[in-house]
C-alpha cells in the first residue's frame, strides 16, 4: 500500500501540513523536526519529491563536489583529481564548500537537485555517523551520492584510499632500510583514517619484529603540530632512527624545525609523510610520502556515480578502497656518499 502524508503524520505526531512542508523543504520548521519527519518517511518507504528541473538530453551530467575546502595543497589536489577525471569521463564538476556550516549538506544537495545537478560527491571529514544517517534520509533515491570520507560504520557507499595499507608501506620501507628504532606522529585519533594510518604502521612493525616503536606523538594534521612533535622529540629518552608522520603538513613542520637546529635527513633521522603532495618533490630534502592518487580516486568515484544515475539507489555502506603506493625520496634513503658523512650524535642523545 502506498504511504501517504497522513500515514507519516500519524506515525510522527505532526500535522499533515507540517509533514508536507518538511518533505518539500519549504516553510518554517526546525531542522530537528524536519530530520525526524524525513527519517520516518524514509523508514516507511515514502518516495521524496524530486523537484528537479528538466535537463537537455545532450547535456553531460553535472556533479557537485561538496567538501570543507581549506587553503593548502591537499584540497587543491583533491579537486584537481576530480577536474582531470571529469574530462576523461565526459562530465562536468563544480566545487561547493560547506566549511562554515557542514551540517547543512542535505539542504545543499536538495538545492543542487533543483538546479539540475545529477549526483554529488561528499568529502566532509567532520561529519559523524548520525549526520550521515540524516543525510541518507533526506536524499531522494533517484539522486546518487558517494562519500569519500572514512567513518567507523559507513552509512553512504564510500570510495576512499586504503589508509591502512599506505601506512604499512612506510613501515615496510623503514624495515628494509634497516631502521631498528622508529617513531610515529599520529593524526587526530577522532578521525577514522588517522587511526587506520596509525594501525597500519604499528601492526606491520609489531608483526615483523624487526623494528620497534620507541616514540609516538599525538598530532593534529597541522604544520604547527609537526613543530610541536619535534620539540617533544628533543625531550624523549629514546630517540627513533626513523619517523612516520601521518600527513605531509606535520612532516614539513617537523623537518623544518629539525633542520633549523642542525639535524640532517636522513643522516640524523629519516622521515616519511602521507599524501605525497606536490611540495614533497620541491622541498629540501625531498620527502618520502604515501602517494594518494586523487585522479584515480575521482575516476572510481565518478564511475560509481554514473552507473547509478537514472535508477533508484539503496546505500549499503559499501566501502571501495583505492590502492596507494609509496614515493621514496631523499628524506628516508641514504645518498650514495652517505658513508662520507656519518650520522651526528643529535639523533642518539637528548638535546
Amino acid at each position: 500500500m502506498k504511504v501517504t502524508l497522513r500515514d507519516i503524520a500519524s506515525a510522527t505526531g505532526f500535522s499533515i501540513s507540517t509533514v508536507s512542508r518538511a518533505l518539500r523543504g519549504e516553510g518554517r520548521i526546525s531542522e530537528e523536526h524536519r530530520h525526524e519527519i524525513l527519517a520516518k518517511a524514509h523508514e516507511m518507504g515514502y518516495e521524496l519529491p524530486t523537484g528537479r528541473r528538466s535537463i537537455p538530453k545532450n547535456q553531460p551530467p553535472h556533479i557537485a563536489i561538496i567538501t570543507q575546502f581549506e587553503t593548502g595543497e591537499f584540497y587543491s589536489c583533491f579537486f584537481e583529481g576530480f577536474s582531470i577525471a571529469s574530462l576523461q569521463k565526459g562530465v562536468q564538476v563544480s566545487l561547493f564548500s560547506v566549511s562554515h556550516d557542514y551540517t547543512k549538506v542535505d539542504t545543499l544537495i536538495n538545492n543542487l537537485r533543483a538546479l539540475g545537478y545529477s549526483a554529488a560527491v561528499v568529502f566532509v571529514p567532520e561529519l559523524k555517523e548520525e549526520q550521515y544517517k540524516r543525510l541518507l534520509h533526506a536524499i531522494p533515491k533517484d539522486f546518487p551520492v558517494i562519500s569519500c570520507s572514512n567513518i567507523n560504520n559507513p552509512v553512504l557507499d564510500t570510495v576512499t584510499f586504503d589508509a591502512y595499507r599506505g601506512a604499512s608501506l612506510v613501515a615496510e620501507h623503514f624495515c628494509k632500510q634497516g631502521y631498528r628504532k622508529v617513531g610515529i606522529i599520529e593524526g587526530p585519533q577522532e578521525k577514522p583514517e588517522a587511526r587506520f594510518r596509525t594501525n597500519g604502521f604499528t601492526d606491520y612493525i609489531k608483526h615483523e619484529s624487526i623494528s620497534e616503536i620507541v616514540w609516538s606523538f599525538p598530532g593534529d594534521y597541522t604544520h604547527d603540530g609537526g613543530i610541536r612533535a619535534f620539540e617533544a622529540l628533543k625531550e624523549a629518552s629514546d630517540v627513533p632512527r626513523a619517523i612516520f608522520a601521518a600527513n605531509d603538513a606535520m612532516a614539513f613542520g617537523f623537518m623544518e624545525s629539525a633542520r633549523a637546529q642542525g639535524w640532517r635527513f636522513p643522516q640524523d633521522i629519516a622521515l616519511a609523510g602521507y599524501d605525497s603532495l606536490p611540495l614533497c618533490k620541491y622541498h629540501y630534502p625531498q620527502l618520502t610520502s604515501v602517494n594518494t592518487n586523487y585522479t584515480l580516486l575521482a575516476k572510481n568515484t565518478l564511475e560509481t556515480l554514473l552507473s547509478r544515475i537514472g535508477r533508484p539507489v539503496s546505500h549499503q555502506g559499501i566501502v571501495s578502497l583505492v590502492p596507494v603506493s609509496l614515493d621514496i625520496r631523499e628524506s628516508s634513503v641514504y645518498a650514495e656518499d652517505a658513508e662520507k658523512h656519518p650520522p651526528t650524535q643529535k639523533a642518539a642523545i637528548k638535546v
